[in-house]
């Protein structure tokens, strides 16, 4: 089962996990050895074969075998690597955390194809006018610790938002990740110096489409959920909204997130797409990010994936 944990999953199948990766790994180093030693017979049985018939057609016969069989192998060892990069990113997952759920459809060598379960998030646009001192935003925004840096006002809304700054004066639970949409886009929210003498003082935005985006808890991921839950204050610009889910083209990697890297990323998916034999990107549709690690997770740590909506070719 290659899904994603759920929020009912109480971890008592983890000995038949664990079980049963240990299985793969074995498998997997056998068929290897197994390749290896091949390999190794045939070129042994062409020599023995050779010197007995003393005619160099055996040692030929066997020669044409190695290159497939070691092709075979590389191939294997090639792909004993991807499943433990795999692994390795799905142990990078914030333990007690709630995720959207997925299917993993196929794997390829850089990316997979996911099916995604629906889900409800309260998202914010990330080009925000920020006025300096601004009172209002003590009363809708969580205080961010370092607010100089990149989105931090968005996030502040939002966690704002999650932690009980909402009409219910309801804390929820977090979740992860964090999304954010038109990712590897040069803009950015305006920090608080740049803004302090924007005349407009109610919250107005941008229309770049940047937006930054929140994972509700599953209790409000039902089709009534945006409704149900908690309303955003008037001012935080944060909204409600359903993800209806469905297939997305997922590439994954560590370390930090800059727009450099981001780009460098969603440009290798998208490349990597145009060659893919069954699906294709979806008409219309943007990039996503999404970061599933606090700020204090060291880069070798962390998870973070670029995501494109994607249809089956001939749809």
């Amino acid at each position: 089962d290659l899904s994603t944990p759920s929020a009912e999953d109480d971890g008592n199948g983890q000995d038949d996990d664990d079980e049963e990766e240990a299985a793969r790994g074995r498998r997997r180093r056998a068929l290897s050895v197994m390749l290896r030693t091949l390999s190794r017979e045939n070129d042994e049985e062409a020599e023995k074969r050779s010197e007995e018939n003393g005619s160099g057609r055996e040692r030929l016969f066997g020669a044409a075998f190695r290159p497939a069989i070691r092709r075979i192998e590389r191939a294997a060892i090639t792909d004993s690597r991807n499943a433990a990069e795999w692994d390795d990113m799905a142990n990078r997952l914030p333990q007690g955390l709630e995720t959207p759920t997925y299917d993993v459809i196929v794997r390829r060598p850089k990316y997979e194809i996911r099916t995604y379960d629906a889900f409800t998030v309260c998202t914010v646009p990330m080009k925000r006018t920020i006025r300096a001192n601004d009172v209002n935003r003590s009363k809708t925004d969580a205080k961010i610790s370092n607010p100089q840096l990149s989105g931090a006002s968005s996030f502040g809304a939002l966690a704002g938002y999650l932690f009980g700054k909402n009409s219910g004066d309801m804390p929820m639970a977090m979740t992860t990740p964090v999304l954010t949409t038109n990712a590897g886009t040069a803009e950015e929210e305006e920090p608080d110096s740049a803004a302090e003498d924007e005349e407009e003082d109610d919250g107005a935005t941008s229309n770049t489409g940047k937006e930054m985006s929140f994972v509700l808890p599953s209790t409000y991921w039902t089709e009534d959920g945006a409704e149900r839950a908690p309303q955003p204050l008037d001012g935080s610009n944060v909204r409600l909204q359903r993800d209806e889910g469905g297939d997305r083209a997922v590439i994954m990697f560590g370390g930090f997130t800059s727009k450099a890297v981001v780009e460098e990323k969603k440009m290798q998916l998208l490349k990597d797409l145009q060659d893919d034999r069954d699906y294709m990107i979806k008409e219309g549709s943007t990039a996503t990010l999404a970061q599933y690690n606090d700020p204090f997770t060291p880069p070798w740590k962390r998870r973070n994936e670029v995501s494109v909506p994607v249809v089956r070719r001939g749809n």
